[in-house]
């Protein structure tokens, strides 16, 4: 069974741990277990309360009268918040949906999503905060790794999905792009993301994939011109750190761009001519669309 500390609620839900004790000890909104050290404990129940508590909360109801809704009366006006297109209800459902194992409820709440605000929009302001979210309790040992990988898979569908049924031809000559993931590196959405993103603005590319060799790298390399290597790093399981990662590819591949992307690489500086860094995905796609910015 799930259960969550205080801060994993504050954490998912924005609600500030004090605050949270505030709301118990003085309008009884959630009574959490306690672990033999005192330390409050939630229930999944307890989380899917919190958060559309919080949502409401964010919407400008008082904590005073949503403490004296029903829970039938929070249920729906959640649900009616999702006519109005907030981004956290969206991101609070795709939580709820992951941990209940519900693709129904998952599938809804992402097609909802993606009829209002199109496909990247969805995917920036909804999709990445929810993985940063679930992944957050999946490192911290609150979900199942099945959990995250159920999230994960249905996402990474929907981006093949949408990748597929485009229409695409190239409309930049001589630029292409490789994607890739360096060995022990296995978060495939962003980089499935990015293809998707340079086929819709008619750039070429090639996706080595995850957990890719310099073996296999320089393989491909050595059989087609490429004038961008593109890199993500999510996590840090590599034997490499990151600053000896990029160095390495641009001085392999001197007249190839680098570009990496990735929370692992903020704050590095270097002095590499073909080295890009970018703080996230959409730091890329804004430097994509308006290359003299």
């Amino acid at each position: 069974m799930n259960t969550f500390s205080i801060r994993d609620i504050e954490n998912l839900s924005g609600i500030k741990a004090h605050t949270l004790r505030v709301w118990e000890q003085r309008y009884g909104i959630i009574k959490p277990s306690r672990k033999q050290s005192r330390h409050r404990l939630y229930g999944i129940d307890d989380l899917k309360r919190i958060l559309r508590i919080s949502h409401l909360y964010n919407q400008g109801f008082k904590i005073s009268r949503i403490a004296e809704m029903s829970d039938e009366d929070i249920c729906r006006l959640t649900a009616e918040a999702q006519s109005k297109g907030k981004f956290d209800i969206f991101i609070n459902q795709l939580i709820e949906a992951s941990i209940d194992f519900d693709e129904e409820l998952f599938r809804r709440a992402l097609d909802a999503v993606l009829f209002r605000q199109g496909f990247e929009h969805t995917i920036i302001q909804v999709v990445y905060p929810f993985l940063n979210k679930i992944g957050m309790l999946w490192l911290t040992g609150n979900i199942i790794p099945s959990q995250e990988h159920f999230a994960s898979n249905i996402i990474r569908n929907k981006i093949l999905f949408e990748t597929a049924g485009m229409e695409w031809k190239p409309q930049k000559a001589g630029v292409r792009y490789v994607l890739f993931c360096p060995p022990e590196e296995y978060h495939e959405i962003p980089l499935l993301f990015i293809q998707y993103c340079l086929k819709k603005r008619g750039i070429s590319c090639s996706l080595l994939g995850v957990n890719t060799t310099l073996s296999e790298l320089n393989d491909f390399l050595s059989t087609t011109s490429v004038t961008h290597l593109f890199v993500h790093l999510t996590t840090n399981f590599t034997d490499n750190e990151p600053a000896e990662l990029v160095e390495d590819l641009c001085k392999l591949y001197p007249d190839i761009q680098v570009l990496a992307s990735g929370r692992v690489f903020n704050g590095l500086t270097h002095e590499l001519e073909n080295l890009t860094l970018f703080m996230d995905i959409l730091d890329f796609l804004v430097s994509l669309d308006n290359p003299s910015a």
